[in-house]
């Protein structure tokens, strides 16, 4: 893989499973020395033993380790951490710099907007995959269907062109990179947040347009332990099915997080009637892995096991769901036991790994999209001596009929990919294809 092609690749840090706190240390000097004492301990005493990528560990020290201690200020440190995250081939490695974390007791910023786009890939392309009505982008003339070429300083189309050369791990990363690089610039960023697109419409002219960030009361922020804050945007609805009969719940989130579980337990009991439900992850970077098993503790009535991680000591611990009875109020909890339709595509990540892996092991949901980003190794963040903050996994992790996750992503049982005339004539094949199979369809 050329250095210069993941640098244009490499843009967007995508959230984890993740389940441990700490505090952020204070920026005093960059005690380069210390800092790579504590980051290769870590990377030894992890989950990760780096098998599957064949690492030579005595290799990787010897070429990094007298870099990194001989790193004269922050910046250079920041870079040959990353140089040996890199190295390493796997997700789950980052370096998060300390400036962009939340001070200690501070209170997350309020007032989150959104632009009203959403983006997907297909092929070698990005295109607009959602325009919410009235939002500024749909005020701005931007259709569903357009290809997207670049976004501010980010030239996607030519980060795109530049993954046909890498091999098929490193595109995937690529891929996914970009797409949640992407989405992150359009929601969950300061009102006013000014955006010039470069795009090409229906008839393939280029446009240059620009949108303004509108505050969105349907937003809001979450802390992930260890990691920045992140906007968390929740959304359902009811879909009538109109050949079949019948109505399928849509609910779509872009983290996984407890308002999550909390939301979709009410929009269960909004909605009784409707005896199919899709969980709409695309575009969704991961989040808590006690979200992912509260969620799925209500679409099986019996203990389950979604999976095994393997961590550092060789120990095995297996990922169970233990569906609730009662809810905190004291009300009971309605599952649902019909159908279940999951949709993905090369934007969920993590525990959007690992909850549709799962339940399509143990046959209680069906996959529409496109393959996962296969991201899927449970991690935490833990303070750097420098102030910053390491990434790293603590597991390695395997599906219930033992399939490996990381590097391959979910395979959809049903493969569909969004084209530029199915999305500017006004519809979502991937949500189509969901809902047709729920209403009895094959």
């Amino acid at each position: 893989m050329k250095r210069s092609a993941l640098a244009m690749l490499v843009i967007a840090l995508p959230t984890v499973c993740i389940a441990s706190d700490g505090t952020p240390a204070s920026v005093v000097d960059i005690k380069s020395k210390e800092t790579f004492a504590v980051v290769w301990d870590r990377l030894q005493n992890s989950g990760f033993k780096g098998v599957h990528e064949g690492l030579d560990w005595a290799a990787l020290k010897t070429k990094h380790q007298p870099e990194i201690e001989a790193a004269a200020d922050i910046r250079q440190l920041r870079k040959e951490i990353n140089e040996l995250l890199e190295d390493l081939k796997a997700s789950h490695f980052a370096l998060i710099p300390a400036e962009a974390m939340p001070e200690s007791g501070k209170a997350p910023p309020p007032g989150l907007a959104d632009t009203g786009l959403r983006f997907a890939l297909a092929g070698e392309q990005m295109l607009v995959e959602r325009v919410l009505p009235g939002s500024s982008a749909e005020k701005a003339g931007i259709r569903a269907g357009w290809s997207v070429d670049g976004i501010d300083g980010s030239d996607i189309a030519a980060a795109l062109k530049a993954t046909v050369e890498l091999d098929d791990n490193a595109r995937r990363k690529g891929e996914t990179f970009l797409l949640s690089h992407a989405n992150k610039q359009a929601m969950g960023i300061p009102v006013d947040t000014r955006l010039v697109l470069r795009l090409r419409d229906a008839a393939g002219t280029a446009r240059a347009l620009e949108v303004t960030a509108v505050a969105d009361p349907a937003l809001q922020s979450v802390r992930l332990p260890g990691l920045p804050t992140m906007p968390l945007r929740i959304a359902y609805r009811r879909i009538d099915r109109a050949a079949a009969g019948g109505c399928t719940l849509h609910f779509d989130f872009s983290q996984w997080a407890m308002p999550v579980y909390e939301a979709l337990s009410d929009a269960l009991r909004e909605h009784p009637a409707c005896d199919g439900v899709v969980l709409d992850l695309r575009g969704n970077s991961g989040g808590l892995i006690p979200s992912l098993t509260a969620v799925s503790g209500l679409f099986v009535e019996k203990p389950t096991s979604l999976g095994t991680m393997t961590l550092g000591d060789g120990q095995s611990l297996q990922l169970m769901v233990l569906p609730r009875q009662v809810s905190d109020d004291g009300r009971e909890i309605r599952r649902h036991t019909g159908k279940l339709a999951i949709l993905t595509d090369r934007g969920s990540v993590s525990c959007s790994d690992i909850f549709p892996a799962g339940l399509q092991a143990v046959g209680r949901a069906r996959i529409f999209g496109s393959p996962s980003a296969g991201m899927a190794l449970p991690a935490v963040a833990v303070p750097l001596p420098s102030g910053d903050r390491l990434l790293y996994p603590t597991a390695d992790f395997v599906d219930p009929l033992k399939r490996r996750i990381e590097g391959v992503g979910v395979v959809p049982d049903q493969s569909v990919v969004p084209t530029p005339a199915s999305l500017a004539q006004g519809g979502d094949p991937v949500l189509d294809a969901a809902v047709a199979w729920l209403g009895g369809g094959t």
